[in-house]
């Protein structure tokens, strides 16, 4: 675990810009398409810590995915900001299901209906 919390540390200033610029992008998406700044700007770290986590974790693995180091990095952070991107899906979902659920089972009570006037 020491091993993997140094490699996060000597993450170079490549892999973080790299990981930054596809979270904003990621970002700008989720505003523009989905119209939910809140989910945007709360998913924006997660993105971010995404794509440096995945390279160290590739690398650590000895999962290379180009001879090309730059490359590399590139996709390694395109890889773990979407990965990062679906889990955010996903639990958006689960919590959609949930809702429609807790929705669906509740009991609708009947409002008592005022008394009604007599005519003359």
């Amino acid at each position: 675990m020491q091993d993997l919390w140094w490699q996060f540390q000597n993450a170079d200033s490549f892999t973080v810009c790299t990981a930054v610029a596809f979270a904003a992008i990621v970002c700008w998406f989720i505003h523009e398409i989905v119209g939910s700044p809140t989910l945007a700007w709360l998913s924006t770290p997660l993105l971010a810590a995404g794509g440096i986590v995945a390279p160290t974790l590739l690398a650590q693995q000895m999962i290379t995915l180009s001879y090309d180091q730059t490359i590399n990095t590139v996709s390694g952070t395109a890889l773990g900001t979407l990965a990062v991107l679906l889990l955010i899906l996903c639990c958006n979902w689960v919590w959609a299901v949930i809702v429609e659920w807790r929705v669906r089972r509740t009991k609708l009570s009947a409002l008592p209906t005022p008394a009604r006037r007599i005519r003359r």
